[in-house]
């Protein structure tokens, strides 16, 4: 979800720039709410599972071209499926143009020895590029760059009003998702109960909703135990994903790890902190827009990062990129954001 999010920013500017455009976005169905309201873009959701090999995706092949007729074919996700989608309209005649990810740069920093741990393109950044491969050039513009629908709006707001949460401008309303879809990305869960802890402390006043999926609601209402204030964001209770956006667009600040709720933040224009470990920002997945202040990591620790997206184990057995992040470090770095924010 979060590598599909960051599609965002890119699809609004190209459709600003390039306005007699017409473009036909095949993603998976759950993700649609994310590009609401695109001019000249069509969203078309897919269940890829129905599709499964060389003759599910030439079944894909066929119903997508119904969509047709197409000029040319952007592949933004470089695996096996999308290379051999492409493959069936380059016999036809369409050119296809696919996203590089720099993968030998990406092992050069994941390496245990001789890392080469340098500034790599964010993933905005190379999306942008195979738009310019296919002669379509642009600048990402200023965000917000996800769309909140009204009925998400509305969705919101009721959530908000069950609870009796105050207005935001007489409130503080903080975020926290406290999970990822790799164990490595997550922070040890005693330490978000300590962050919950301290955030009481430190904000008396504030109000802290919680995000997860359907699987960890029940380590939300551990970790919300005791905690006044504190709200779990249940897509059922609030509308599936459109509710949590609505949601989300009127939070103060989100505290994550690097994963899909981060990105959705940053690119809904929230600040954010992301504690990140295992993996790290130059490989090209910080948050939007706030690779600096948005990031919280331990400095030159050798062996990190050790993977790009988290799914490895810890050689060093100590999880030391993440025990070494302590609780107060998040909330001393959430006073300097919002000091500035009010300095706005």
């Amino acid at each position: 979800m979060g590598d599909v999010v960051l599609l965002t920013p890119v699809l609004s500017a190209i459709a600003a720039e390039h306005p007699s455009l017409q473009i036909t976005f095949v993603t998976k169905g759950a993700y649609i709410p994310f590009f609401y309201n695109i001019p000249n873009v069509t969203t078309i959701g897919y269940n890829i599972q129905k599709y499964r090999g060389i003759r599910g995706i030439w079944r894909f092949y066929q119903e997508i071209n119904k969509l047709g007729p197409f000029h040319k074919i952007l592949d933004l996700h470089s695996s096996l499926r999308s290379r051999i989608l492409s493959l069936f309209y380059k016999l036809n005649g369409v050119p296809s143009f696919r996203i590089t990810k720099g993968r030998r740069e990406k092992l050069k920093q994941t390496r245990k020895k001789n890392k080469v741990l340098v500034k790599l393109p964010h993933a905005v950044d190379r999306y942008l590029r195979v738009f310019e491969k296919a002669g379509f050039d642009t600048k990402i513009r200023r965000g917000p760059w996800i769309n909140v629908n009204l009925e998400s709006k509305l969705k919101a707001e009721s959530f908000y009003k069950s609870l009796a949460i105050p207005k935001k401008r007489d409130s503080l309303r903080i975020g926290f998702a406290p999970f990822a879809g790799h164990a490595l990305k997550v922070w040890p869960f005693y330490k978000s109960i300590a962050l919950l802890k301290s955030l009481r402390k430190e904000f008396p006043n504030a109000h802290i909703f919680l995000f997860g999926s359907p699987a960890e609601i029940a380590k939300l209402d551990v970790l919300k135990e005791g905690i006044e204030r504190c709200y779990i964001v249940r897509g059922d209770t609030v509308g599936g994903l459109q509710g949590e956006l609505g949601v989300m667009e009127k939070l103060d600040i989100l505290i994550g790890m690097d994963s899909s709720n981060l990105h959705i933040a940053s690119l809904l224009n929230i600040p954010v902190i992301g504690i990140y470990g295992t993996t790290h920002p130059y490989s090209g997945f910080g948050p939007f827009r706030q690779e600096e202040s948005g990031v919280l990591q331990v400095e030159n620790l050798k062996c990190r990062p050790c993977s790009i997206y988290g799914n490895t184990t810890c050689y060093r057995k100590d999880f030391a990129c993440m025990e070494l992040i302590d609780p107060m470090d998040v909330v001393k770095r959430l006073k300097k954001i919002l000091a500035r924010k009010l300095k706005k």
